[in-house]
């Protein structure tokens, strides 16, 4: 009876041990990429030549707008967590704002357009991939001070789907 009660404890640190050894996957997380903007924050100029449309309807004419508002600036996204992943997707959103607090419209909406230029879809394990981005707005306060988000999604070499959000603040 000695003998078991002393081989079991020594079964169950065996097993523990072994499986303490086996190789760790690397699963990519919001927590493992950082985002750079530059400039921080991102400058507000005068727009001229883009518009915007908004929908008229039998009774009223569509109205064609011109964005009071551009920014420009650049997104370096550093992934941390050593797995390589590709950029599936990018969106980006444009919300009034006043000190990096955004400013929910009662009435109205933003009206926003981007561009946007990736430097590739593919950042490397430890890697960094750059995004630039013009955005035209027009704000329901008129104002030029926003928050801009930027949504990526990723899908990591371990087969993970996932997405990532970081903003910035336009003055």
């Amino acid at each position: 009876m000695t003998h078991r009660k002393t081989l079991l404890p020594i079964l169950l640190l065996t097993v523990s041990f072994m499986c303490a050894c086996e190789e760790e996957v690397t699963d990519a997380t919001s927590e493992e990429s950082v985002f750079t903007f530059s400039p921080y924050p991102a400058i507000a100029e005068q727009s001229s030549g883009v518009t915007y449309t908004i929908k008229g309807d039998d009774t009223h004419p569509d109205q064609i707008i011109e964005y009071p508002w551009k920014t420009s600036f650049t997104v370096i996204v550093q992934e941390t967590a050593g797995v390589g992943r590709y950029i599936t997707a990018m969106s980006l959103k444009v919300q009034q704002a006043s000190g990096g607090i955004v400013i929910t419209p009662v009435n109205d909406i933003e009206h926003y357009q981007y561009n946007s230029q990736a430097s590739g879809n593919r950042i490397e394990g430890n890697g960094t991939a750059t995004v630039g981005f013009e955005a035209w707005y027009d704000l329901p306060n008129e104002g030029r001070e926003a928050l801009i988000t930027v949504t990526f999604t990723f899908k990591d070499d371990n087969d993970l789907s996932f997405a990532e959000t970081a903003s910035i603040m336009v003055q």
